[in-house]
């Protein structure tokens, strides 16, 4: 009789708190994904994954973002961040691996307890150094000559590459150098313009990149 009494009591305790265990597992915020090749979208492993954010204390909001934990994507590209409830403002994933450009997800709390599926993709790192001068002399009229590059093909999810717009130059006095992020293994193009005198001329090439290159692209006009 007593051994029964026991495995009631047992199996009754299972039912009380298997319920409380999982709810204390839902009051566990969770940040979960996979990370992957930006270009090829296979998963890659050993990624550095900061999550960083501000705090609302005494209802003030702060605009400083800290880091609050990391991970690592294990050989699939995938990550889980568990924490406490925290008031914060905004999540922010910061992911980095050597030889790759780093992107940034930002993300508003919904509500205090939740989860969070986070896929991010992480470009190849590549370059361009530009150098550009304007070389031509000093007769009247070239202080009104303009140049203009434009960078085409550059993967819009990439948010620390290369702008879309044109960099423009004027007058004589040109004599820049400057560098830019690309995706490595993606075909970019780079078109120039220049103005001078009243006519127009037009040039164009296209690159690819291998990861960890720079492309060195020199323009005296």
């Amino acid at each position: 009789m007593r051994r029964i009494k026991n495995i009631f009591f047992i199996a009754l305790l299972s039912v009380v708190l298997v319920p409380m265990l999982n709810s204390c597992n839902k009051d566990q915020n969770h940040i979960y994904g996979k990370v992957t090749d930006m270009s090829t979208g296979e998963p890659v492993g050993n990624v550095t994954v900061d999550l960083y954010l501000t705090r609302i204390n005494s209802g003030n909001f702060s605009g400083n973002f800290e880091k609050y934990m990391s991970t690592v994507t294990d050989s699939n590209g995938e990550f889980s961040l568990e924490f406490e409830p925290i008031a914060a403002g905004v999540f922010s994933l910061r992911v980095e691996k050597e030889g790759y450009h780093q992107n940034i997800v930002d993300f508003m709390p919904e509500e205090t307890a939740s989860e969070y599926e986070k896929n991010v993709s992480i470009p190849k790192a590549g370059y361009i150094q530009f150098k550009i001068r304007n070389a031509y002399g000093v007769h009247i009229g070239d202080e009104n000559d303009v140049a203009r590059v434009i960078v085409q093909g550059i993967n819009p999810l990439c948010s620390e590459c290369c702008s879309s717009d044109y960099y423009s130059f004027e007058g004589l006095d040109v004599n820049d150098s400057f560098v830019c992020n690309i995706v490595a293994g993606d075909e970019i193009t780079i078109n120039r313009y220049l103005i001078r005198k009243g006519e127009s001329t037009y040039k164009s090439k296209s690159y690819i990149c291998e990861q960890g290159d720079t492309i060195l692209y020199s323009w005296t006009y």
